[in-house]
């Protein structure tokens, strides 16, 4: 099979750039774009801060690392990581110093139900209000590590409204019980960041409510009896994050205001490689992290004029679009994709046809009418949008047979 034209294996950068494997003259590279601060996985599986405009390669999924791609964020959830303050109202002990979190310091905390308080009756926990917008996608997450207790309620509602409530048993992660009233669009996930942290999150459209309340508790037994604490036993927290966004991102740690993160953008124009006219092959293998109730678009080959680019509409579907073809939609919600799963797509053309793949199986193969780009330019910029993790992007300069592509898609 022909070597790629382009090929980015997220591995070596600095900043303002990714670099690509080929082509080896540096022609591959991309340049890379964010105007602040945002935290990454790093290799030793802890959280950390990377700099302005420092491409974030993130290990959060395995030993390689990925290119960690995500849309504007901010936390409003100040003192996240400080439950000692005042903002934060308690139903029972915060204990600081000495505990282990997921950025390997000790700044987490660990919620204690005091002793002979029977935390079923009353409830053990932390409270916070947070102002919001009617009709409005937001997510709240924390982290939870288990101690001498393993059970943890997270819950979101409006003065004594519950309006959804998720019970998890930290040694494993599952899910004890869910209780969902009074939101739209609700989901919920359990991550595991390793040392038996877990970050727990809950994703909503906020309808005609103005204003929130969120809880954490922890518990004794998993049916919420006979939970008498004793002033020693309890769980850990750390970095709590309220985000105007219906997607869970990277944690924003805040101080005594909100923080934001800006939107992160890469391009690369290989003009100078040597191109056949309207002719490419694209192989993607990508994470993507999440779906957004708006459209998106992910990746964007052009030849500055007309484009093929990957998108998405409001839900786990994705299609592939061209600019001044005729039909547009080419793969018009044929992607049906899991956040948070593995994904290799791929897309090769020659003429009037174009063919396309995923995961080693075909998807459809067309012949639209109008201009198919030569790729001069391979780019994303992600504004509002989605998060995605890129693990290999490949660009061929030739037209591959249905067969050819969905060996180069299998996983």
């Amino acid at each position: 099979m022909a070597t790629p034209t382009l090929t980015m294996i997220p591995s070596g950068y600095k900043a303002e750039k990714v670099y690509s494997v080929l082509p080896t003259n540096g022609d591959g590279d991309f340049t890379f774009n964010r105007n602040d601060t945002a935290t990454r996985v790093n290799k030793s599986g802890l959280i950390e801060q990377v700099a302005t405009d420092i491409p974030r390669l993130d290990y959060s999924d395995g030993s390689c690392p990925s290119l960690l791609i995500e849309p504007t964020s901010l936390n409003l959830a100040t003192y996240s990581q400080d439950f000692s303050q005042s903002v934060w109202q308690k139903q029972l002990s915060v204990v600081t110093g000495g505990i282990l979190s997921p950025d390997g310091t000790t700044n987490a905390s660990k919620l204690v139900i005091n002793n002979g308080v029977d935390a079923s009756a009353t409830g053990a926990g932390l409270r916070r209000g947070f102002t919001i917008s009617a009709n409005t996608s937001y997510t709240y997450s924390i982290f939870a590590k288990k101690d001498e207790l393993h059970n943890v309620q997270v819950r979101l509602g409006a003065s004594s409204a519950n309006l959804a409530a998720y019970y998890f048993n930290l040694n494993d992660g599952s899910l004890l019980r869910e209780d969902v009233t009074g939101f739209t669009n609700v989901s919920h996930s359990i991550k595991d960041y390793g040392s038996n942290w877990w970050r727990i999150s809950i994703s909503f459209t906020s309808t005609t409510l103005t204003s929130l309340i969120s809880y954490v508790w922890t518990f004794k037994n998993n049916d919420y009896t006979d939970d008498v604490g004793d002033g020693v036993s309890g769980v850990n927290v750390f970095g709590a994050q309220l985000e105007e966004n219906s997607i869970l991102t990277s944690y924003i740690p805040t101080t005594t205001q909100t923080q934001s993160r800006s939107a992160e953008s890469f391009s690369n124009d290989f003009s100078s490689q040597p191109t056949v006219a309207n002719t490419n092959t694209v192989v993607l293998k990508f994470i993507p992290m999440g779906f957004s109730t708006d459209f998106y678009e992910l990746l964007r080959f052009s030849d500055g004029t007309d484009e093929i680019a990957l998108e998405g509409f409001q839900t786990n579907n994705y299609d592939v679009y061209g600019s001044g073809l005729t039909p547009s939609g080419m793969v018009d919600g044929a992607l049906s994709l899991n956040a948070g799963s593995i994904n290799t797509i791929s897309f090769s053309y020659s003429g009037t046809s174009l063919r396309f793949s995923h995961n080693g199986s075909t998807i459809n193969t067309v012949a639209p009418t109008g201009n198919l780009p030569t790729i001069t330019e391979v780019s994303h910029s992600v504004g509002g949008l989605s998060p995605i993790k890129i693990l290999d992007l490949r660009v061929y300069n030739d037209f591959k047979t249905q067969t050819e592509i969905n060996t180069l898609t299998t996983i």
